[in-house]
């Protein structure tokens, strides 16, 4: 295997483990939650995650100027240590579990260090996988962005396969294991920082990249709702416990199999017009959801949102990243960063409204006719057909 190969392995690979490490928190609920193991109240296990949010807000906008400074292998190699830092120390809080008293505040810091680590790892990784194929960036970022969600599924699979919350441990030892090994190779590879991570040296924000930014706020909004609140809102609509999650799960399988298939086929054939009515098709999909919502067909629904919404978030960092060739890691990082505020807003706020489910999705069904109205404005005089 030649070095360039190994490169794109390497990243690649990286990408799935950044996956993997950003949801272990969430996935370690039932032992955080467990009365005999770090006994956290439900709101206070909500609450563990308002740093995360921050964090990668903040890391996501400050790595491109880190980027541009010290090259993309220093900062994602500093971003994968950090996760590192956090899954290493959670791996060894098992033997200070009877220190209940301090344990939230420990794993706040960790959750923090996470957030920060996958701000800066994703950021970097976005840009470092469209320098290796300069001709199809937009699609590798669509390859890796999958492989980023399949790794955000394999954390919960992992949690299942373990079983007994006592042994929860398992969990953060294997997986900083792994990423070890992987990393020790990675900090052998030559990767250039190349002309691809400059910013220029007076640069200011394209009015086109804050177009882009708010639709991402905006999508970040619905992927949040769906992805926090989708369980809540099937059982909402007369499914029981084990449909909803089934549901859910969906949702997240439809974009992960958008996202391979766009990465796939946009090689072979045009998709910008596909792309550019997957909003549309999305507030379709949410109207059918709202207007019969029969239970045979909610968990299928669920699937086509998920499906529909696949491309919108990496094709969007694709498509500025051929759009303002000069500024990619700067794409990455300031729309990763709307990604974030979307989805941010939308789970510490949702909870209040509850019980207005109904109103909630035809907000959504607007944001996503307010998105797909900034695509066809962003389409005029682009690049789309070179991302896709």
């Amino acid at each position: 295997m030649n070095n360039r190969n190994l490169i794109v392995l390497i990243v690649f690979l990286l990408a799935f483990l950044t996956g993997v490490n950003f949801v272990i928190f969430p996935s370690l609920g039932t032992a955080f939650t467990d009365a005999f193991l770090f006994g956290l109240s439900s709101s206070q296990f909500g609450n563990l995650f308002i740093p995360q949010v921050i964090c990668i807000i903040v890391a996501c906008l400050g790595a491109p100027v880190l980027v541009n400074k010290w090259g993309p292998k220093i900062v994602l190699a500093v971003g994968i240590v950090l996760m590192l830092i956090s899954t290493g120390s959670l791996w060894f809080l098992h033997y200070f579990l009877a220190e209940k008293a301090m344990l939230f505040l420990v794993l706040m810091v960790l959750v923090a260090f996470t957030g920060t680590g996958f701000g800066l790892s994703i950021t970097t990784l976005n840009p470092l996988a469209a320098s290796l194929f300069e001709k199809g960036s937009a699609k590798a970022i669509l390859i890796l962005q999958f492989l980023v969600g399949l790794g955000t599924s394999t954390s919960p699979l992992m949690m299942n396969l373990i079983g007994d919350p006592k042994n929860w441990m398992y969990l953060p030892g294997s997986i900083f294991v792994t990423v070890v090994v992987v990393l020790i190779v990675f900090l052998f590879l030559k990767i250039e920082k190349g002309s691809f991570f400059k910013l220029p040296g007076h640069f200011r924000i394209p009015e086109k990249l804050w177009v882009f930014f708010i639709a991402i706020i905006f999508y970040g909004c619905v992927e949040g709702t769906f992805g926090s609140f989708g369980g809540i809102i099937l059982k909402n609509k007369g499914l029981d416990n084990g449909e909803a999650s089934i549901g859910l799960s969906l949702f997240w399988a439809g974009i992960a199999l958008n996202r391979l298939l766009f990465g796939i086929f946009s090689k072979m054939v045009d998709l910008s017009l596909v792309f550019l009515c997957a909003p549309i098709a999305v507030a379709i999909t949410i109207v059918l959801l709202l207007v019969y919502p029969d239970v045979h067909l909610l968990v299928f629904m669920m699937f086509m949102i998920g499906f529909f919404m696949g491309s919108i978030f990496p094709g969007s960092i694709g498509w500025g990243t051929v759009e303002f060739p000069t500024y990619s890691v700067l794409v990455s990082g300031f729309l990763m960063a709307a990604n974030q505020i979307g989805t941010g807003v939308v789970t510490n706020v949702l909870g209040r409204f509850s019980d207005h489910l109904n109103e909630v999705l035809q907000i959504l069904v607007v944001l996503m006719t307010i998105i797909s109205t900034l695509f066809f404005y962003l389409k005029r005089n682009s690049k789309i057909k070179d991302a896709f």
